[in-house]
Parts: C-alpha cells; structure tokens; sequence
C-alpha cells in the first residue's frame, strides 16, 4: 500500500494481489503516517481514520485497489493568526483583567493546545502573567500586551487611566448584605462609636436582608449609618495616595479624624463637630422617615457618606466656608460657599464633588457596570445631579462639569 495526498487528504491505495489489511480505529498505521499527535489531535478529524467504518474497510479479497481518504489531523495545521480580547474600556489603577487568545489556522479554523507566550511593551505600567492576566499598576499607555504562538503575535493597546478599583466590585449586590452580616462589623463599631444626644449606643440594630428592602421599621438612623460606614470601609482600599486632600485611604482619614457620630433629635444639625470626653463626633440630625427611606439604595448612602466626608473635613482642619458664591452671593448670606475648588487644598464642598464627580466618572470604580442595566444608569445620573449641584459652591474657579464614563475596574462576581 502507499499514501497519496490529495490536497488536504491523504489517500491510502491498495497495491493489489493480497488480501488488504484493515485500518483499526486509532491505529497507529495512520497516525505515524500524519505525524499526528495522537494526545493531542482532534478526535473528529480522526473518524475519518477509522472511526465511521468507511476508511476503515479492509481492500477487497479479488485484490481491486481500495482507496481510503483520511482527513489531516486540524492540530497538524500551523497557526496563522492571534487575535487578543480585551476589556473594550480603559483600565483603572489596580484592576486585573484576564485576556484571551485566539488562534486559527490560514483557512480560518480554530486552533487549541498550542503554546502561547504573553509580553507587555511597559511592565512597570501594566504586566501580564503567563496565563494572561493583566494587572494596571499605573495611569497611561497605551500599553501594547502581545500574545505570541510559534512565532506569530497578535497584539492589544490597553490604557490605564488616574483612578482605582476599590474593594467594592459590584455595588449593587454588595448593598444587599446587612452591615451586622458584614465580617467588618466588629472593626467598624470598635473604629466609630454611634451617640444618641451624647449617650452611647450600644446595642445592634436589627436588619433583614437583603438591605435594599429592608423593612423602614428596621431601616433607623443606626442602620443606615453603619451601612454609609461599611461603604466607607470597602470603598477605601486603593485609595491611599489617590485622594487628593489626604495621603490617607478613605476609611483610615475618617478614622483618625472623627471617633463617631452623634446622632441628634434637634432638627437641622449638622455640623463638625460635638467634642465627647476629649474626642470629635460628626453630628446629624436623626432623619425623617421618608429620609430614611431613601437611604436603602446607593443615591441615597452616598450621599450621606459625602455628607460625613464634608464634616470630618473641617476636622483636618480644612478652608473654612465663605459666602459670595452663586448660591450664596451677598455678604449678609450664610456661609454655604469654598473659596475656590483647588485640588492641593479642598473645602468641605470640594470633597463631596470630588467624591461623587469621581464615581461618576468611574475614576473610583465601585462596579457600578455590573449592576442591572437600569440601575446602574439611575446610579451614574444621580451621582453626576449630586456633584453638580455643587458647583455653584464656589466663589472662584468652580470645578468642572460633571459627566459619566464608562471604566474597567475588574470583572464583575458570579
């Protein structure tokens, strides 16, 4: 017998006068004959081999050639292109995305098992691990990752913008957990000590998860303002370095500046600060129900967090409030105005735009794309209304405008 290759088959003639031996399913006769990788080749390109019968009948007895097609082994193909996939947004700083490769061969079929060796052209700004993993380390690019597979590369720029993925993935699942169920409880009540007129509270406000239809019997001044807290906490990490008032991360600033929060039943209290046997407590009045109610969902607690954050910034000390702003114009207004919106020294109203302008923004990527499509609009629209209705606080140079952008912080949780 001899094997004839007929474009992308192999022929196996029959010579004629004996009896003609059987291809067996898997024989090594026609392996050897490909040079396929038995290990590795593909199984449907081998029922041609064997395993349907047809190329497998023996020749027959009167000595007529046979002849016997058998399809090349895909796996014996050369690759011809790498084609890499990647996050379609920018990167913020500290986010990890897995890139994929694809490779096919010249008439376009997909290739598997082969070698595929990964290089980024700014290691330092953005590396990439042997399996693919790119991991933002700092803001710029475009940083080229290259995937190559027996010597062919194919390539993607990726960009790396000034913001951080925080610890809160997808912010929207992560508000349905009670902050009583939170591992982080026990540190956040020793961390920030709630009042009640002065008088410590001690005891756990119940909750029903999921928070987000939490019972307003249960939904108390308390609750929510151990939930703002427990924002505070996982919105921190990443952050060291990148606020622009503080060298510190979110919770740790909050932290070292103010002890707790005293909780008022005067209305219209809201200030920095009640001094309690020698410490700082941020004050606020206790809320209406209809207040509270909104605090269940994220429009609502981030404001409140920022709220929080505007107080203990007096505490730093921060500018103090002036008047002669838009909102405030005349000099027999109140004191609801910042000097100006400087980055190197922030007012209180600085910090709540800078704050809700950068979740807006995605610069603290709190996973707001992995919400449901409608939600996840609501929560971009209402932190782009909060940062800009403070822009008429500022007496000169007022921050910009507000807008949305879309950022890749890292793949949302199963």
């Amino acid at each position: 017998m001899r094997l004839v290759a007929i474009g992308l088959a192999l022929v196996l003639a029959g010579c004629g006068g004996g009896e003609g031996t059987p291809a067996k399913d898997g024989g090594a006769g026609a392996d050897s004959a490909l040079g396929a990788d038995g290990a590795t080749g593909d199984a449907g390109a081998r029922d041609g081999a064997a395993g349907d019968g047809a190329a497998g009948d023996a020749a027959p007895a009167d000595g007529a050639a046979a002849d016997v097609a058998v399809a090349l082994d895909a796996s014996a193909a050369p690759v011809a292109t790498v084609t890499v996939t990647a996050p379609s947004a920018p990167m913020v700083v500290g986010a990890e995305a897995t890139l994929t490769a694809t490779l096919r061969d010249a008439g376009g079929a997909l290739l598997t098992g082969r070698a595929i060796a990964w290089s980024s052209s700014a290691p330092a700004r953005m590396s990439v691990s042997a399996g693919g993993v790119v991991h933002a380390f700092a803001p710029g690019g475009p940083v080229v990752i290259t995937a190559t597979s027996e010597g062919v590369p194919g390539s993607v720029a990726l960009t790396i913008i000034d913001g951080v993925a925080t610890g809160i993935a997808d912010v929207y699942r992560f508000l349905e957990r009670c902050p009583g169920n939170d591992p982080a409880y026990a540190t956040i009540r020793a961390d920030f000590q709630l009042r009640a007129d002065d008088v410590p509270i001690t005891g756990d406000p119940p909750c029903t998860e999921p928070y987000l239809t939490v019972p307003l019997a249960q939904l108390t001044d308390e609750l929510y303002v151990l939930q703002a807290l427990r924002i505070a906490y996982y919105l921190s990490p990443g952050t060291e370095g990148f606020l622009p008032w503080t060298p510190l991360g979110l919770y740790p600033w909050l932290h070292t500046r103010a002890a707790g929060i005293n909780l008022k039943s005067a209305p219209n209290q809201l200030y920095c600060c009640d001094q309690l046997d020698g410490k700082l407590f941020f004050a606020m009045s206790r809320q209406s129900a209809s207040s509270r109610d909104s605090k269940r969902d994220w429009p609502g607690l981030s404001s409140s967090l920022a709220f929080i954050a505007h107080e203990v910034r007096h505490a730093d000390p921060g500018p103090g409030h002036t008047n002669g702003c838009p909102a405030f114009p005349l000099p027999t207004s109140p004191y609801g105005c910042d000097q100006t919106y400087d980055l190197a020294n922030l007012g209180s109203y600085g910090v709540q735009y800078w704050l809700e302008s950068s979740l807006a923004d995605g610069s603290l990527y709190i996973g707001i794309p992995c919400a449901p499509t409608a939600v996840a609009q609501a929560y971009l629209a209402d932190a782009v209304q909060q940062a800009n209705g403070f822009i008429d606080r500022f007496v000169t140079n007022p921050p910009p405008t507000a807008t949305t952008r879309r950022t890749y912080g890292g793949p949302c949780p199963p």
